[in-house]
């Protein structure tokens, strides 16, 4: 038998768990875990200044460093309360977290609720639709299991947030613990969820028989590069990703066609997928968020190959290969290989790829921003600047569609964003956290000024720990999502407007370097300069006057698709409205 605290065996589990570093805000409830951590020379906790940002920093963790799990040490009750936001978008996007609540005694909770002093918050209850799983802790027995138990969860099947509660007598007070204790093992799948044979075949010949297939891959996909690789070239098909999956298909390769097709699309990807009568969709299951809210008209034939159990839209008259998508993606390409050794030739489609895609980017170039910052122009350059393995990082808005239809992005997990739960305040403590996980690249943040306006002030975090992170808002003084969306029924608020923001004070004030861009000349030495700075690990903010002016085809076919969705009726109401506020002012 070994005698050891609660906390102490919090340490040895994460430890065990391969945990460089948690995130929260210490409190009274989780003091005595901080205080184990400190001693560890492993795992370094990291005060944020809001739970929210910490589930953020978790967030980033697990999506910019493969075979990492992001994981919070916060309180429950209002710790939780804080955080939802980050482990709701984790959640929808299928991002394994580890979420660890300091709670309060067992011995007074009991003798609160006797005394029914107040009424009280169960974090389990509040955390259960947004979580896969949730544990309390009931003694110390209890701290290793459960905190493995809930590890294998989140990574397993389709990945996601889970929530272990440990009240605070238990991480203080100490009890004899048999020995030896045990190592952490991954769970391994059953054998008996491997897919058959004879869907493998079935898959192959749908894919070799279509006149058109095309090839749709999501975040589920990213760390399968190679694979999607030889599978498109196999079968010469195009390939587009997810918003989500942007960073899942090199876009350097000539069958990239774009993100997304059909009316959300970009030109090439639209063209390319027009006929398309097979889809393969690897690690999307085709929802709302993967398809731009739905707007693509999807053919009949379609072949999933995915990690996930749930059920899936049109599973029924789909092909379904679940698995490890790696394998199963290289299982399906022997198949093919066997009924027809010789890769598809597509010159045709490939010429029309590069011709769409070089006639798009120049019309973005060729786009008056009077005197603002053209965003075709900023990406180019950035593109220029920063290596090829650079993370980008956007928040939620405008930009985050800017960013994946102009920024070239070839590297897996080199783009994140809060696409799923469209949560803002993202971009800055997921810019800290993908630098503290991957500190030997360029980490670099696309955020705009009303979600800066959220969480910029974690960009202490940053000055704290002497993070080389470069922060680009995109500056124009409203919040332009919704402003631009006003248009289409001419309605007018001032609740937009963000007003005069002297974004160098702020960073001045945190002692965070600035460097404005106020024109399209200003960007190259602008970058220049925000890398070098960022390479004597200080953080820099960019301040760059966007010019939003000409809309995203991303954001346009989602308003024209959602608009559409509306009744004759409430299309003409709409108009009435829009009729007299015009003539009203």
């Amino acid at each position: 038998m070994i005698n050891k605290s609660g906390a102490w065996l919090i340490q040895y589990a994460l430890e065990q768990l391969g945990i460089s570093h948690t995130f929260g805000i210490p409190g009274a409830e989780n003091a005595e875990i901080y205080n184990q951590l400190s001693q560890s020379k492993q795992i370094t906790p990291l005060l944020v200044n809001h739970e929210m940002n910490a589930a953020f920093m978790a967030d980033a963790v697990s999506r910019t460093r493969a075979g990492s799990v992001g994981t919070m040490l916060i309180v429950s009750g209002s710790g939780v309360t804080h955080a939802i936001s980050g482990i709701g978008e984790a959640y929808l996007a299928g991002v394994p977290l580890l979420i660890i609540a300091g709670a309060s005694s067992l011995s007074s909770a009991s003798s609160s609720q006797s005394a029914n002093s107040r009424p009280s918050i169960d974090s389990k209850e509040i955390l259960k639709p947004l979580t896969k799983a949730t544990f309390s802790v009931s003694d110390h027995q209890q701290i290793l299991e459960t905190l493995f138990a809930a590890y294998n969860i989140a990574i397993k099947d389709r990945p996601g947030p889970v929530f272990v509660e440990i009240p605070a007598d238990i991480q203080i007070l100490s009890a004899d613990i048999e020995e030896p204790l045990p190592l952490y093992t991954e769970s391994r799948d059953e054998a008996d969820e491997l897919t058959s044979d004879t869907d493998f075949n079935t898959a192959a010949r749908q894919l070799l028989e279509a006149q058109s297939p095309g090839i749709i891959v999501g975040w589920g996909a990213v760390d399968a590069h190679s694979e999607v690789t030889a599978l498109a070239q196999q079968i010469g098909a195009p390939v587009c990703t997810t918003l989500s999956g942007v960073s899942s298909f090199p876009a350097q390769h000539p069958l990239h066609a774009g993100m997304i097709f059909g009316p959300a699309a970009i030109p090439s990807a639209e063209n390319a997928f027009k006929d398309c009568d097979c889809l393969l969709a690897i690690g999307t299951n085709l929802n709302a968020a993967d398809t731009a809210s739905g707007s693509v008209d999807l053919p009949k034939n379609i072949i999933y190959i995915t990690s996930e159990k749930q059920n899936l839209d049109h599973q029924e008259t789909a092909t379904l290969l679940h698995g490890n998508i790696q394998q199963i993606a290289t299982h399906l390409l022997y198949k093919i290989q066997e009924q027809q050794p010789a890769a598809v030739s597509r010159k045709a489609l490939i010429d029309d790829i590069a011709s769409h895609k070089a006639l798009f980017r120049q019309e973005w170039l060729n786009h008056n921003s009077r005197g603002r910052v053209n965003p075709a122009v900023f990406f180019d350059r950035l593109q220029a600047a920063v290596n090829n393995d650079a993370i980008i990082i956007t928040d939620d808005g405008l930009h985050t569609y800017l960013a994946a239809e102009l920024m070239p992005i070839n590297s897996p997990r080199s783009f994140i964003s809060p696409s799923s739960f469209n949560a803002m305040g993202y971009c800055i403590p997921a810019v800290n956290a993908a630098k503290l996980a991957n500190p030997e690249k360029q980490v670099i943040g696309i955020v705009g000024d009303g979600a800066m306006l959220m969480s910029g002030m974690e960009a202490l975090t940053a000055v704290r720990e002497n993070l080389g992170t470069i922060y680009c808002i995109f500056n124009d003084g409203k919040l332009s999502r919704t402003s631009h969306s006003q248009p289409l029924n001419n309605s007018q608020t001032n609740c937009t407007q963000l007003g005069n923001i002297n974004w160098g004070s702020f960073a001045d004030s945190i002692e965070c370097g600035y460097i404005p861009v106020r024109h399209n000349s200003d960007i190259e030495v602008a970058l220049r300069h925000a890398l070098e700075t960022a390479a004597h690990n200080q953080p820099v903010f960019l301040d760059i006057s966007i010019d939003y002016s000409r809309h995203s085809n991303y954001a346009l076919g989602v308003e024209k698709t959602n608009a559409a969705r509306f009744s004759s009726t409430n299309k003409l109401g709409m108009l009435g409205r829009a009729i007299v506020r015009k003539l009203t002012g």
